[in-house]
């Protein structure tokens, strides 16, 4: 699927995302574990939606995150 919104040098897909403070510790301690095991943040978020989300016929699971802020 292309999109005019990502950007894409030879090899990869580039991005950026913002996390809110209330997310921060969380993230911050993501970011460690992913340095750890020399994952990036991209493999981590397709591989958590391969695991958890993809073929979800409602998307509810997701739908929860967004009333929850």
């Amino acid at each position: 699927m292309k999109s005019p919104l990502i950007y894409r040098t030879k090899s990869n897909i580039q991005s950026s995302y913002s996390i809110k403070e209330k997310y921060e510790q969380d993230y911050f301690e993501l970011r460690d574990i992913l340095k750890k095991t020399n994952v990036s943040v991209g493999d981590y978020l397709v591989n958590a939606y391969q695991e958890l989300d993809k073929g979800s016929p409602n998307f509810q699971r997701i739908k929860t995150i967004r009333y929850s802020r």
